[in-house]
């Protein structure tokens, strides 16, 4: 940054990227790669409320791309009471806030500490009442913008009282660091879900899916179902499991260290949201050359494209799940075919450079208002 933008800009050249957790998820990946692209051109903390808690990969990465990350430690009124004197200290500009907790105590610090600009964070196309009702009120009356990772969430938050010239859409980004895969024909096939343990997963709708996949397609492939991922829902998914007779054919692993591994031996990628933003796991998923079958939620049909890099189903449609993964399971050119060109939408439109430039033209921008 040059004199002159120093001088138009004195602030805003210290952000502070804000995040809940660095355990295993989208949301917490998105950050770190936020606080990697700022931290070239600005001076950028990557700041995390519960500072105890954090995945080893995430922590790896950190210290592999040498980001600076603040654990908030200490009771909650003490780890708000550290933020807020970190602020004041560092003479922060900007708070970028990444998901619900982050938007309401960084806006409480942030206006504490006089930070000239809040900037909340939306990461999904659907917010229930409670957080609905505070979301709204801060991004109407607190913040300077709010940014969403998706285009669905900013129109059906906009026609619910949202200030749309409030709210900025970049969506996410994924780093590429493998090359396209071509896997060999094979007869017994992979299908993997990944995403927490919660209800907007619908796994019930995925597992009645595999199970009617399996009673009624006469198919010469043998298949094995991973559900990857962790939360409150774990016991349940398990007894739908065993309800359902797939315990043979379905396996849950809680939180691997060795995720990429799944995405690569895999042969399908299964998503069955009832609701979504942009999802980082079908990301994870095309840069391994996945074809996808996913319910057309959110923003999901920016990432696959019916009939070219997979198949887009409504919600619920367990037996339209089961069409659409017997169509994938028959053909070997299709699977190949679609998993190229997921690997190809993502590195046109997702990718790293991509998202470092929208955030930039963006915090630029803030400094010519």
């Amino acid at each position: 940054m040059d004199n002159q933008q120093q001088k138009n800009f004195p602030n805003k050249k210290k952000i502070v990227v804000f995040i809940r957790t660095l355990k295993s998820g989208g949301a917490e990946r998105q950050s770190i790669l936020l606080a990697k692209a700022l931290k070239e051109k600005y001076e950028t903390y990557l700041v995390v409320l519960f500072g105890s808690e954090a995945d080893n990969k995430n922590i790896n990465y950190i210290n592999n791309q040498r980001i600076d990350v603040i654990f908030l430690k200490g009771n909650f009124i003490k780890r708000i009471y550290k933020f807020i004197k970190f602020l004041n200290k560092k003479k922060i500009g900007i708070i970028f806030a990444f998901l619900a907790g982050n938007n309401f105590y960084g806006a409480i610090a942030g206006k504490i500490s006089h930070v000239d600009y809040i900037i909340g964070g939306i990461r999904n196309s659907r917010i229930f009442f409670f957080k609905f009702l505070i979301q709204r009120l801060l991004h109407n009356h607190v913040f300077q913008y709010t940014i969403f990772n998706n285009l669905h969430g900013k129109k059906e938050l906009s026609l619910k009282g949202f200030n749309r010239n409030k709210i900025a859409v970049i969506p996410n980004c994924f780093e590429l660091s493998i090359a396209p895969i071509k896997r060999l024909a094979k007869k017994r096939l992979k299908i993997i879900s990944v995403g927490r343990f919660v209800e907007q997963k619908d796994y019930l709708t995925s597992i009645k899916a595999i199970r009617f996949l399996i009673d009624n397609h006469n198919s010469n492939y043998k298949i094995n179902y991973t559900i990857i991922g962790y939360g409150k829902l774990e016991k349940q998914i398990r007894t739908w499991i065993k309800e359902n007779d797939l315990s043979e054919i379905v396996n849950l692993v809680i939180n691997p260290d060795d995720i990429y591994e799944y995405y690569k031996s895999s042969d399908i990628f299964l998503m069955t949201s009832i609701f979504e933003g942009l999802p980082n796991s079908i990301m994870e998923a095309m840069s391994y050359s996945l074809p996808i079958v996913a319910t057309d939620v959110g923003d999901i049909n920016q990432l696959v494209k019916d009939s070219v890099n997979g198949y887009l189903t409504k919600i619920g449609d367990y037996k339209d799940i089961a069409d659409k993964l017997n169509i994938l399971i028959e053909s070997y050119e299709k699977r190949i075919g679609f998993g190229e060109k997921s690997y190809q939408i993502l590195k046109k439109n997702y990718s790293f450079e991509i998202f470092q430039k929208r955030y930039l033209e963006f915090i630029e921008a803030l400094s010519r208002k």
